[in-house]
């Protein structure tokens, strides 16, 4: 038997040829992942990330609609596969957006107009629950989230139903509200800042029936006590005011300078002036060489009155005053540098925070009046 030696196999170009091709492959899959597979991923997780920024914005409207959404799109989001998925529900979040931020522009209109200073459909601090504002408040809610489309809030918007029914409802109320105050005067009360203005019944429902729900969410009209209190002026910023005028009193504030009125329509009972001022009348006239003179003391001739003096009594001095004051202003010759108190009708409130401002001196607070003129 002849034996064939065998032949051995050169491994070495097959295993040369393998490294080769390994190499090309990792080269192949390098360039794959690093320019292709990596960019993707990052960008798809880039994307998720900015959308899922928007759905926090959506959510963060608070509306039921808004929230449920957003729940809905994070999912969506989290399970897309490409930027192109994430854009388009990107789309679809910022629709809703939208949407949302008018459902809830709407809503807080409707909470606004139906929740005022001093009586609301909430009842909440210190106002008073009214059941006709409560009532209100729930069929616009309603009628508000039942709207499924911008278009549809847009249209609800324009009809002006939240302003119509607001108005309504606030002068329905107010309207059954007046006439049952004892008061046949009252005051209307205001808390932006607090005020009171004095009215009767009648000027009150007028004033109501020509207010928007803007103007009459502030006010409550009420009957109210009153109290007299002192107001100290010159006659050089209130020259014209007498006893029975109308006046409306501001408060200055000297820090801000903001001017508010305090009370409106308020009544001047009596007008005091300063016996420094007014207390001597002094009287002369020279002719040729002939002079005469006259003087007398009004505080001294009142106080000779008061202890039963006839001839005192006999002068008439009621109202000397105000008498001298009127001929002044109608002489158009008023000594400006007159002291004058004056005494003014206000509700209890009110001439608690003036009288603060009058005799606390305040430095940076000045109460002043202001005649009011038909």
């Amino acid at each position: 038997m002849i034996l064939i030696p065998r032949r051995e196999i050169d491994v070495r170009p097959i295993i040369g040829a393998a490294v080769v091709f390994l190499i090309i492959g990792l080269i192949i899959f390098g360039i794959f992942y690093f320019f292709i597979a990596k960019p993707a991923a990052e960008a798809l997780e880039a994307s998720k990330l900015s959308a899922m920024s928007q759905v926090n914005n959506l959510s963060s409207i608070g509306t039921s609609q808004a929230i449920s959404g957003a729940s809905t799109y994070s999912d969506q989001i989290q399970a897309a596969g490409s930027t192109i998925e994430v854009e388009s529900i990107l789309v679809e979040v910022n629709t809703t957006i939208q949407r949302e931020e008018k459902r809830d522009e709407l809503l807080d209109k409707a909470d606004n107009a139906t929740n005022g200073s001093f009586y609301s459909a909430a009842g909440t601090g210190d106002t008073e629950q009214v059941e006709e504002l409560s009532t209100l408040l729930q069929a616009l809610q309603t009628e508000i989230n039942a709207k499924t489309t911008l278009t549809e809030l847009q249209s609800y918007e324009a009809s002006g139903t939240i302003d119509s029914q607001a108005t309504a409802t606030w002068q329905n109320f107010f309207t059954s509200l007046i006439p049952g105050i004892q008061n046949t005067d009252l005051v209307m009360k205001s808390n932006s800042p607090t005020s009171w203005y004095f009215m009767t019944k009648t000027n009150a429902l007028a004033h109501v029936a020509e207010s928007t729900w803007q103007t009459l969410r502030k006010l409550d009209f009420e009957g109210t006590s009153y109290i007299e209190i002192p107001i100290s002026d010159t006659v050089n910023r209130a020259p014209t005011i007498t006893a029975g005028s109308q006046v409306n009193i501001y408060i200055y504030d000297t820090s801000t300078a903001n001017l508010h009125l305090i009370t409106g329509n308020a009544t001047v009972s009596r007008v005091l002036y300063s016996r420094a001022d007014l207390a001597t009348i002094a009287w002369s006239m020279t002719s040729g060489t002939t002079s005469q003179s006259y003087a007398t003391n009004i505080w001294e001739a009142l106080k000779a009155a008061a202890a039963g003096s006839s001839e005192a009594a006999a002068v008439g001095w009621q109202n000397y005053g105000s008498e001298v004051m009127s001929n002044a202003l109608n002489a158009g010759v008023l000594d400006f540098n007159v002291n004058a108190i004056y005494v003014v009708k206000v509700p209890t409130e009110a001439g608690e925070s003036i009288v603060q401002y009058e005799f606390h001196q305040s430095a940076t607070k000045d109460v002043i009046l202001a005649a009011q003129t038909t």
